[in-house]
């Protein structure tokens, strides 16, 4: 069985001096609960914005008490990040449209099968009808 500091290892997203870092968690456990600090170490590793190679070490992450952090603001992407970013947010609303074409289709399909047909002489007066109301005579 994993202990609550086992589970915060796990959790955090950089493994460094582990002695350390049981050190400072056990001053910390001391300030807050170890599922509000776990919890913070998973935020942080879930986190978009955070930059790996900025990533605290977990003993100064406990010591400075930053499962209480808000979000990392938004990061400026690489150009290729910016690329992938702007071609996954693309196929995904093409995936949206695609969808949505898909069910207006089928829907129009539907409506059409029942449909009643209009005899010709009614046609032809709604015809007219709206040719006086698109083209009125000047």
């Amino acid at each position: 069985m994993i202990d609550d500091f086992g589970r915060f290892w796990n959790a955090y997203p950089r493994k460094a001096s582990v002695v350390s870092a049981r050190q400072a968690w056990a001053i910390a456990i001391t300030k807050s609960e170890p599922e509000v600090i776990i919890q913070g170490a998973q935020r942080l590793a879930d986190d978009p914005n955070r930059d790996a190679q900025f990533t605290p070490s977990p003993a100064n992450w406990l010591a400075g008490e930053r499962w209480l952090d808000d979000p990392l603001p938004p990061r400026k992407l690489s150009p290729t990040e910016a690329i992938e970013s702007d071609l996954a947010r693309a196929k995904v609303r093409d995936q949206l449209e695609r969808e949505r074409s898909a069910a207006v289709a089928k829907e129009f399909e539907e409506a059409k099968a029942k449909a009643v047909p209009i005899p010709p002489e009614i046609k032809a007066e709604l015809l007219a009808k709206w040719a006086q109301e698109a083209y009125p005579e000047p």
